[in-house]
């Protein structure tokens, strides 16, 4: 089953544990897309002629592509004379070249048929990424004419030339081409795109976007002790009401992370906040069931693999699949809270689910009985 949020894909896991150039895996992916999918050539064709440029049909397709004194491009795309029509320029987060765009403007054939630079970039970036392409080219000599902006497709048009200069995101550019090769009942090519767009999901959560204002307001570090309290309580309210058992006495908070090891239903988990579950699951607060294999008392814990079938109410509703990291399996399962409610409403919330679960992960002959937690003295 796939990921709600499409961001935990193979080629997305190898990407994040084998290579930091995340760029260069995301070019050779989409020139191997358009490389061996007519269809796919045919929506990126389709895209361009929204902006005002008919490139004709695309038949060419040559990734790290360089030029006589223009640097190497990320994708050059020919028509079937052999002539570049099309140049493609893969960005997540980092910034332009010296040759961006200017020395990838003069490459394109000024010879009256139209042609294109297109930089693909994440959405949360177009806002900020446009201006800074069309003043590198208005300093670098360039009119531009503004051209017919989307919310996916900004467009200029080199003045005096049939030559333009235009901006979409990954997420665009790419449902484009799966709904095309969709139709075309192309699934290999979806398949593939699909692992793309995976990738290219991922790095919105993890990149440094723009601030806002708002954001540097006092809520965040007022609302922070709160919710590390919350998951203190919990903790405390289900070893006590015995449908959880610590899996050591220590709650630890680090950088990435504020919960503790438990075991639920006698499966070994972890509870609490971690930054990167909350960027993918919109709350700060997770389950996650992990595999046991490698602790000292592992023969004390239900595998949760082993009781899977029992979780399938919970993954069929928050559309959730095993994950991996560093070889060992693991499920994690968002814990959304009320909102507009005091605390102990909410404290209350999120035990009744924790209890839920414990049930569904339960032996048949009951939760196991862990001892309760121990209060502090003093």
């Amino acid at each position: 089953m796939a990921d709600s949020d499409n961001r935990n894909s193979l080629l997305s896991y190898i990407v994040d544990e084998f290579t930091n150039q995340t760029e260069l895996v995301a070019t050779k992916a989409l020139a191997y897309i358009l490389g061996r999918s007519g269809a796919a050539r045919d929506a990126l064709r389709e895209l361009l002629r929204t902006g005002g440029a008919d490139v004709g049909p695309i038949v060419g397709v040559e990734a790290e592509s360089t030029g006589d004194d223009t640097g190497r491009v990320d994708l050059a795309l020919r028509n079937d004379a052999g002539e570049e029509r099309v140049l493609i320029e893969a960005k997540f987060w980092a910034g332009l070249t010296g040759n961006q765009p200017a020395a990838y403007l003069e490459r394109l054939p000024n010879d009256g048929k139209p042609s294109v630079l297109l930089f693909v970039a994440p959405e949360m970036r177009l806002g900020t990424l446009w201006p800074l392409i069309r003043g590198r080219a208005k300093d670098d000599g360039f009119t531009l004419v503004d051209g017919s902006k989307t919310d996916y497709l900004q467009t200029a048009a080199v003045a005096e030339s049939n030559r333009f200069l235009m901006l979409t995101s990954w997420r665009a550019m790419l449902s484009d081409m799966r709904l095309r090769v969709s139709v075309n009942s192309d699934a290999p090519a979806e398949a593939d795109i699909l692992q793309l767009n995976a990738l290219c999901e991922r790095q919105d959560t993890a990149a440094f976007l723009p601030l806002r204002g708002e954001q540097l307001g006092p809520e965040f570090p007022r609302l922070m002790p709160h919710l590390i309290t919350l998951v203190q309580d919990v903790i405390s309210v289900g070893a006590d009401s015995r449908f959880l058992a610590l899996a050591n006495r220590r709650f630890t908070s680090s950088e990435e992370e504020h919960g503790q090891r438990i075991t639920i239903g006698g499966a070994y988990a972890w509870f609490g906040i971690n930054y990167n579950n909350w960027a993918r699951s919109e709350t700060p607060i997770s389950l996650v069931l992990w595999d046991p294999r490698g602790w000292k008392t592992a023969n004390q814990y239900l595998d949760w693999r082993t009781v899977r079938p029992r979780l399938q109410p919970v993954i069929d509703r928050f559309k959730i699949s095993d994950r991996m990291y560093k070889k060992r399996s693991y499920l994690e399962i968002p814990v959304y809270l009320p909102i507009e409610v005091e605390y102990q409403a909410v404290l209350d919330s999120v035990v009744e689910r924790l209890r839920e679960i414990a049930k569904l992960i339960s032996p048949p002959n009951g939760i196991p009985q862990g001892r309760p937690r121990q209060q502090k003295k003093g």
